[in-house]
This record gives structure tokens, C-alpha cells and sequence, in this order.
């Protein structure tokens, strides 16, 4: 029962696997562009009451085990996270903006799906999916 959330009349434990990818499959997730894009996800989550369980960054792609609220669609979730996400990295590093046009980084998510019952067997799935290129685990 440690992982489930409270609020006043719920119990909830909405776990999700989320893939996505950079646009056109762009490796530019690398070295410093990767790291912040860490840093960012962990701060956009915790400003809208979702929590990062598990990820793994690799070059042209991002795997997350994140938990969201039942009042947040996964669909809005995974905009929120991506946006601010995407908009500071094009402003932060010049890499990005003279690979990527249209002012956006992330393809559409490539795969979402409901966690299991244990949340540290998706997270080990996560930590098996590093890509061996300049892959981190945060």
C-alpha cells in the first residue's frame, strides 16, 4: 500500500510506461542536451503531482515509468512534460535548433501502456531498454 496516493475519497496508483521519440529520430539526446532534459523532466514533474519512478535517456529516445493522477489525462501529462521540455532545450543549446525546425524536439509517443502490479519490475524493463550509445538511466 506504499504506493498508492490518497486524496480525500481516493486510493489511486496510476503507473504508466511512456516511449517517445526525437523528431525524425534526431540522436541528439547526448552528453549535455540529455542531462538537462533529465533535470527538466524531474522538475516539470513535480510541479503537476506526477512522480518518475524510472527513466532512461538515450540518444533519440526517452523511456519513463511515471506515475500521473487520475485528474491529469496521460495525454495532457505527456504534453506538459514535453512542451516546457522541448522549449527549453531549443532556447538552451544551439545543436538543437539547427538540427530540428518547427519548434518542437519529440516526435509523437511511441508507446504507452498501463503498468503492471509491481512497479520495480517496469522499472528494471526500463533499465534493461538503456540503449548501449550514450544511454543514462535517471
Amino acid at each position: 500500500m506504499k504506493d498508492y496516493k490518497r486524496s480525500s475519497l481516493t486510493v489511486w496508483a496510476c503507473k504508466y510506461h511512456l516511449v517517445w521519440a526525437t523528431k525524425y529520430g534526431y540522436p541528439i539526446l547526448g552528453e549535455d542536451v540529455g542531462n538537462r532534459c533529465r533535470e527538466l523532466l524531474w522538475e516539470i514533474s513535480s510541479g503537476h503531482e506526477t512522480a518518475i519512478y524510472a527513466a532512461s535517456i538515450s540518444r533519440d529516445h526517452v523511456h519513463m515509468l511515471i506515475s500521473i493522477p487520475p485528474q491529469l489525462s496521460v495525454s495532457r501529462a505527456v504534453q506538459l512534460l514535453k512542451d516546457k521540455n522541448s522549449h527549453d532545450l531549443l532556447s538552451e543549446y544551439a545543436v538543437c535548433t539547427s538540427v530540428i525546425e518547427g519548434g518542437s524536439l519529440g516526435a509523437g509517443v511511441i508507446g504507452c501502456h498501463r503498468a503492471g502490479a509491481s512497479p520495480t519490475m517496469s522499472g528494471s524493463n526500463i533499465q534493461r531498454a538503456r540503449s548501449p550509445r550514450a544511454g543514462r538511466c535517471l
